[in-house]
C-alpha cells in the first residue's frame, strides 16, 4: 500500500521459494522444466527437475550485516514504552526466505522471530552454548499464530529494509532482553503453542538488552505542555513572578527601604520604566556610596570597605554621571549584589579561571620570556655603545668593522662583500678582528713601526681610494730579470734547501744547471719532485724521472700571448665613502633609537607586540557564568522559578542590567585571581565578557562579536547607563527567553525548539491556527535560538534574538527529534483499517509513529 509514510508490503519472496508448491519435513519443494538442447540446435526437450528450499534446520547463524538496526539501540537506557521493538534487515526476502510454509492469501509466517522479555527465569535466559531458554510468559506475550503480522517490508524513496517487530508490550523502568530466534524447527512445525505449558530452548541468532525510562513518550509530554498563569504564579509565591523585593535597613536607623528586583530573567513589564530598573531613594544611595569611603585610622591600619567596582575599570579624574553606570554601581544596592554575585561566581570558579587562562595565553610565557631576553639584552648593548662606539663614523667603523660580514644590504648580499674589491687594496681582511688585533698599539710590531704606518684607519682610508694611474709601474717592466742576481747561484740554493739529501740534492743540481742558463720549468719540476712526502722523506723515483727529463714541459711567456696591455681589462675602481659607510653602518646597528633593529625583528615573531616592556595580555575567557548561577542561586536567575508547576510554559527576556553588573563584579574578582597567579593582564582588562552561551554568528546575518554580552568596561562611557544597548558590541537589548518545566528535555535533549512567525506577512495580525502537521513550516519565518540552559533538573530555557514582544506573534514549535522510523505498540486511530483485511503491512502501517510536531502560542 502507497502512503506518505512510504510504501508497505506483506512480505518479499525469491522466484525459487515462490514457485514452492509443497511443504513438508521443514522445507519447501518443487519442481521446475529445465529445457535441454544439442549443440547443433535440434533435439530441443523438457525436463522436469524437482528441487527443494532449504529451511529453519538449515541454518546455523546469520551472516555478519544481516541485521542493520535494533530499536530500541543496545544499552539504551530510557526506551519509550509506548514503541515496539524491533530489528531490521539488509535482505529484503530474509524474513520469509527458509519458512517451510505456502503463503496462505496475503499472509506468510516469517521463519524467525523477535522475542522481549526480562533477562532470566522468568523471560529470556541467555546461555553459554549460544541459545536461549524462553519462558512461559515469553512465549505468551509472543504467538505464533499471529507472528505472520510482525514481519513486512518497507520502502520510501530508495530506502527498502525488512523488518521484524516484536509485539512485546513493555513496562516502565524495566531492563529487557531481545533475542532473534527461529520459529519452526527442524520438521517445519512451530516451536511453540499459543498455549505453552514449559520453557523452549532455541538457537539464538541475534541478542542485546535495553531499559525502558520513565511512562510516557514525547507526543504524552509535550501535549501536557501549557502556558503558565502568571496571575496564577504570584498567589503561589506572593508576590509578582519573575521579581524580587529586597529589604534596605539603613545605617542611620531609618525605617526598611523596598526596592524591587530582577535577576538575569525576568518577566517583561507591563509598566515603563520597570520598577526593579527605577533608582533607589536618595537616602539608600548616599548611605550605600558611603560604605565605599576609605576609611583613615591614626596607626596606618587598612581598614576593609566596601568594593569600588567601578573604579577598577575607570582612568584616574573619571566623572561619574548621574544616571551613568559607574553612579548605579555606586548608589544602587540591587546591582551592588548583582555585581556581588560575579564576584562570588569569580572566587569559586578561580580554579576553572585559572585553567581556561593558561589554555588561551598558550606561548604567552615563552613570549614574554623573549621579551625580557631582549630588553636585557637592548639595555646592555645600549651601555656599550655609549661607551665604546666613538662618535666620529670613521673611527666608528673600525669599531662595527667585524659585524659587516653579518650585516646585509638590500640586494642579499653582505655589506663586507659589497665593498670587498671595489679598489685594488680594499681586502676583506682590512675589516677582520685579525686586523685590529694586528694594529693594536704595543706589542713590537707597532711600537717599531713607523709614525702612522700602524693606523688601521688610515689604511682603510688609504685603501678605499683608487691608485693614481700616472705612477703605476710598466708591467711588462716587472717581468723583466734582475742583471745583477746570479740566477744560477739561486737556483742552486733553492735545490739544496729543498731536501737534506745532499747526494740527491747535487745530482740534481748538476742536471739542471749543465746548460748556459736555468731553464724556469726544470726547476719547478725538480724542487716538486724534491719536497718530501707525507713520512718526511724525498721519493727518489720521482726525482729520477726529473733528472732524465721524461714529461717535463718548458714553461711559456705568460705575456707573450696577450695583444694588449692587462691594465685595460681591469675591474673597474669605485672608490669608498668610508664616512658615509661608517653612518650607514652605524645607523643600521645602533641599539639607542626608540626600537632597535633587534626589536623590529623580535616583534614579527609575536603578533600584536610592540613594545619592550614587560608583556601584558588580556585573555577572553569563555566560561558558563549563567550555570554558576543557575546552581548556586537559581532564583536570581529567575526570581519564583519554583513556583513554576511541571509542564508549565512561560516567557520572559533576558536583564542586560542585571548581567552586566554581574559581569562588573566577576571581572573584578577575575583581576585579582589571575594576577595573584602571576597572569600579566592589561590594566583595567575585562577577561569575562559572556554570561549566556551563544553560538558565534556569521555573516552576512551575523557576526563574531555576537557571542559577548559586553563591551571591556574600560571603553564603556561613564554617562552611558547599564541597560543601555552601547554597552555591548552589538548594540544588544533585552531578547526573548522560553522557559519549560518539563522533564521532556531531559528525556529527549536533541528535541528541536525555534520560534515561528504566525503572521502572514509582517504587518498582518497573527493567525493562530496550526499549520499543517504533515507539511514542513516555511525556512524564513523560523526564529532558532541562540543560547540554552537549565535551572535545576527540569526547567530549561531557550533565548532567541527578538524582542519579548515578538513571543506575542509567534509559535513556539518543538519538534520530535530524528531517531529514524518507529512503531507504535497500539494502532493509531486516525489511521483505520479493517481487522479483516489486516496484514504485515498494514499492521506496520496503523503503528508507524509519525514524528511529532508541538505549537505553542501565544505566550504574551
Amino acid at each position: 500500500m502507497d502512503e506518505p509514510t512510504g510504501r508497505y508490503f506483506a512480505r518479499s519472496e525469491r522466484a525459487l521459494r515462490a514457485s514452492g508448491t509443497t511443504a513438508a519435513d521443514g522445507r519447501l519443494s518443487a519442481a521446475i522444466d529445465i529445457e535441454l538442447t544439442d549443440h547443433n540446435g535440434v533435439g530441443a526437450r523438457q525436463i522436469p527437475s524437482p528441487y527443494q528450499v532449504m529451511g529453519p534446520g538449515d541454518v546455523a547463524r546469520l551472516a555478519p550485516g544481516a541485521v542493520v538496526r535494533r530499536f530500541p539501540a543496545p544499552g539504551c537506557s530510557d526506551a519509550e514504552t509506548s514503541k515496539l521493538a524491533f530489528v531490521e534487515l539488509a535482505a529484503i526476502d530474509l524474513p520469509w526466505r527458509y519458512t517451510p510454509q505456502l503463503p496462505d492469501g496475503m499472509k506468510l509466517a516469517p521463519w524467525m522471530v523477535l522475542l522481549v522479555g526480562v533477562p532470566g527465569g522468568h523471560g529470556l535466559s541467555l546461555r553459554p552454548d549460544g541459545t536461549v531458554q524462553i519462558s512461559v510468559a515469553v512465549q505468551n506475550d509472543h504467538k505464533l499464530t499471529e507472528s505472520a503480522l510482525w514481519a513486512h517490508v518497507h520502502q520510501v524513496g530508495v530506502f527498502e529494509r525488512a523488518r521484524l517487530l516484536s509485539p512485546a508490550k513493555l513496562a516502565v523502568q524495566t531492563q529487557y532482553s531481545a533475542a532473534l530466534v527461529p520459529a519452526f524447527t527442524v520438521d517445519g512445525n512451530p516451536c511453540w503453542s499459543d498455549t505453552p505449558t514449559e520453557p523452549v530452548v532455541l538457537p539464538c541468532y541475534d541478542h542485546w538488552e535495553f531499559r525502558t525510562g520513565p511512562e510516557g513518550d514525547f507526543k504524552e509530554l509535550a501535549r501536557q505542555l501549557r502556558r503558565a498563569d502568571l496571575a496564577e504564579l504570584a498567589l503561589r509565591g506572593g508576590r509578582p513572578f519573575g521579581r524580587a523585593d529586597l529589604a534596605y535597613i539603613p545605617r542611620t536607623g531609618a525605617p526598611p527601604s523596598i526596592l524591587p528586583a530582577g535577576g538575569a530573567l525576568r518577566v517583561p513589564s507591563r509598566s515603563t520604566p520597570d520598577p526593579a530598573d527605577a533608582p533607589p531613594p536618595a537616602l539608600v544611595a548616599s548611605d550605600v556610596a558611603a560604605l565605599q569611603t576609605s576609611i583613615a585610622v591614626p596607626d596606618g591600619r587598612d581598614v576593609i570597605t566596601s568594593p569600588d567596582y567601578p573604579g577598577a575599570f575607570t582612568a584616574a579624574g573619571t566623572v561619574a554621571a548621574p544616571a551613568g553606570w559607574i553612579t548605579q554601581l555606586t548608589d544602587d544596592p540591587r546591582l551592588r549584589g548583582a555585581a556581588g554575585l560575579g564576584a562570588w561566581n569569580a572566587a569559586a570558579w578561580q580554579q576553572q579561571i585559572a585553567d581556561a587562562a593558561a589554555t588561551k595565553l598558550g606561548d604567552t610565557v615563552m613570549a614574554a620570556e623573549q621579551i625580557r631576553s631582549l630588553a636585557l639584552g637592548v639595555a646592555a648593548s645600549r651601555s656599550m655603545w655609549r661607551r665604546r662606539v666613538p662618535v666620529d663614523t670613521a673611527a666608528a667603523l673600525l669599531v662595527l668593522a667585524p659585524s659587516l660580514a653579518r650585516l646585509p644590504t638590500g640586494s642579499g648580499d653582505t655589506v663586507l662583500d659589497a665593498i670587498s674589491g671595489r679598489t685594488p687594496q680594499l681586502s676583506p681582511a682590512l675589516f677582520s678582528s685579525a686586523a685590529r688585533r694586528a694594529t693594536r698599539p704595543g706589542p713590537a710590531r707597532s711600537a717599531q713601526a713607523a709614525e702612522g704606518a700602524a693606523d688601521l684607519g688610515a689604511m682603510i682610508g688609504h685603501a678605499a681610494r683608487c691608485p693614481d694611474p700616472s705612477v703605476l709601474p710598466d708591467p711588462f717592466e716587472r717581468l723583466e730579470p734582475d742583471p745583477g742576481a746570479d740566477r744560477r747561484a739561486a737556483a742552486r740554493k733553492a735545490i739544496f734547501d729543498s731536501t737534506d739529501d745532499v747526494a740527491l740534492a747535487t745530482a740534481a743540481a748538476e742536471r739542471l744547471l749543465s746548460g748556459a742558463d736555468v731553464n724556469v720549468s726544470w726547476l719547478a719540476a725538480t724542487l716538486d719532485a724534491l719536497r718530501p712526502g707525507p713520512d718526511g722523506r724525498t721519493d727518489p723515483e720521482a726525482v729520477d724521472r726529473v733528472l732524465t727529463g721524461d714529461g717535463i714541459p718548458d714553461l711559456e711567456d705568460p705575456t707573450s700571448t696577450w695583444p694588449e696591455v692587462p691594465d685595460e681589462h681591469a675591474p673597474e675602481c669605485r672608490p669608498v665613502d668610508i664616512q658615509g659607510l661608517g653612518l650607514a653602518v652605524a645607523k643600521a646597528i645602533d641599539p639607542t633609537v626608540p626600537v632597535p633593529p633587534v626589536a623590529r625583528r623580535v616583534f614579527a615573531m609575536l603578533p600584536g607586540v610592540t613594545s619592550m616592556g614587560p608583556l601584558e595580555v588580556e585573555p577572553e575567557l569563555d566560561l558558563p557564568l549563567w550555570s554558576f548561577l543557575s546552581t548556586a542561586s537559581p532564583d536570581w536567575m529567575l526570581p519564583g522559578v519554583g513556583d513554576l508547576a511541571e509542564h508549565e510554559v512561560v516567557g520572559v527576556e533576558t536583564n542586560p542590567t542585571f548581567v552586566r553588573a554581574l559581569l562588573v563584579g566577576a571581572n573584578w574578582q577575575v583581576a585579582s585571581e589571575l594576577r595573584w597567579r602571576n597572569v600579566p593582564l592589561v590594566p583595567r582588562s575585562s577577561p569575562l565578557r559572556r554570561f549566556w552561551q551563544r553560538e558565534p554568528g556569521t555573516p552576512p546575518k551575523g557576526s563574531p562579536n555576537d557571542v559577548y554580552d559586553i563591551r571591556p568596561v574600560r571603553f564603556w562611557e561613564p554617562d552611558v547607563a547599564l541597560g543601555d544597548g552601547k554597552l555591548s558590541p552589538t548594540n544588544r537589548g533585552s531578547e526573548a527567553v522560553v522557559v519549560f518545566n518539563t522533564p521532556l528535555f531531559r528525556r529527549y535533549p536533541t528535541t528541536v525548539v525555534y520560534l515561528y512567525d504566525a503572521r502572514p506577512t509582517d504587518v498582518s495580525p497573527p493567525d493562530w491556527a496550526p499549520p499543517d502537521p504533515n507539511l514542513p513550516l516555511q525556512a524564513t519565518k523560523r526564529v532558532e535560538p541562540t543560547f540554552t540552559g537549565t535551572i535545576g533538573t527540569d526547567v530549561t530555557f531557550f533565548g532567541f534574538p527578538v524582542p519579548a514582544s515578538a513571543l506575542s506573534n509567534h509559535w513556539v514549535v518543538l519538534e520530535e527529534p530524528p531517531a529514524g522510523y518507529r512503531f507504535y505498540a497500539e494502532p493509531q486511530p486516525d489511521v483505520p483499517v479493517p481487522a479483516e483485511k489486516e496484514h504485515s503491512g498494514d499492521y506496520a502501517h496503523r503503528r508507524f509513529a509519525l514524528p511529532v510536531r508541538v505549537l505553542l502560542g501565544p505566550l504574551l
